[in-house]
């Protein structure tokens, strides 16, 4: 047991974001199974005798489920961020986990941690109010009360990012159909805006919301100056001049910038590999190169 948490401790100190990220909505789900249990044993018994109606509400879902009353939701402001790392069912948790490793290391990998963990709060935050909105909004949706949990919103604004941002990618679909990303995010997006409104409690609104956040995410990064905008890596082409140091030395003016060079002329190779043949396509030094490149704008 020491050793199991142990690895979970080093997984989290030393992992990408995405793993830190999928041992917080581990613990989170595993909290909220105890206390549940808690509160089954104690309300939810029929041998209790306690009607349905008078059992109080559950603790999780005051603590981490962000609720459709705007009245309710000023009482639990801190539910915009604990709703975004909560699952209440195995499967629903199982799924988004999956997907989330999918996506959220390939984002990781060509835009970063911080730009990952950006994405996945302020994409969840923003689907989850999308679907407040959409009961506040349409007739059809009025008048039930409902709660929102899950990184379903958070995960679609990332897979939506990367498919747009890197729409060269493939994916195999069951392990036999190569298929590019962005199709396979565009049958995804198309999946949601066919079940709104329907009764299978699922929050479409929530996948949509995120979804678009992850198109006006990846849009606004475009924006910046950058020498490859559908790559997402940013290259000043005038940085002031850092003292580097070779051999206990600090380089010349001359071999700062014959470095600076030479990091760029890999880089335009790496890059050009890329839009003819594909990341995968990489070896495993040209790819912790791309990183390291990314990490250091």
């Amino acid at each position: 047991m020491n050793q199991l948490i142990d690895q979970i401790k080093m997984q989290y100190r030393n992992g990408s974001m995405t793993i830190r990220l999928i041992i917080v909505n581990l613990g989170v789900f595993f909290v909220i199974q105890f206390l549940d249990a808690i509160h089954r044993l104690q309300f939810a018994s029929p041998e209790i005798g306690l009607p349905l109606e008078q059992v109080p509400i559950r603790w999780t879902t005051y603590l981490f489920a962000l609720p459709g009353s705007i009245s309710e939701l000023t009482l639990q402001p801190w539910t915009v961020v604990s709703s975004l790392f909560a699952h209440f069912g195995f499967w629903h948790l199982i799924s988004n986990l999956l997907f989330l490793y999918f996506a959220g290391s390939t984002y990781e990998k060509f835009y970063g941690a911080k730009r990952m963990l950006h994405l996945y709060l302020l994409g969840g935050i923003a689907g989850n109010f999308t679907e407040v909105l959409a009961h506040l909004i349409f007739p059809a949706l009025q008048g039930s009360y409902f709660s929102v949990v899950g990184a379903s919103g958070s995960i679609m604004a990332i897979f939506m990012a990367l498919a747009l941002g890197q729409p060269q990618l493939q994916v195999q679909l069951f392990g036999l159909f190569p298929l590019r990303i962005y199709m396979l995010a565009i049958f995804f997006f198309l999946k949601d805006l066919s079940s709104v409104g329907t009764l299978d409690s699922v929050a479409h609104f929530a996948h949509i919301g995120g979804a678009l956040f992850g198109i006006w995410s990846i849009q606004q990064f475009w924006h910046v100056r950058l020498s490859r905008p559908w790559l997402g890596i940013q290259i000043k082409r005038d940085q002031p001049r850092m003292k580097v140091k070779k051999g206990g030395r600090p380089l010349t003016d001359e071999q700062f910038r014959a470095k600076k060079q030479e990091k760029q002329v890999r880089l335009d190779a790496i890059l050009d590999k890329i839009s003819k043949k594909g990341y995968d396509a990489l070896s495993k030094d040209e790819k912790d190169f791309l990183f390291q490149q990314s990490k250091d704008v």
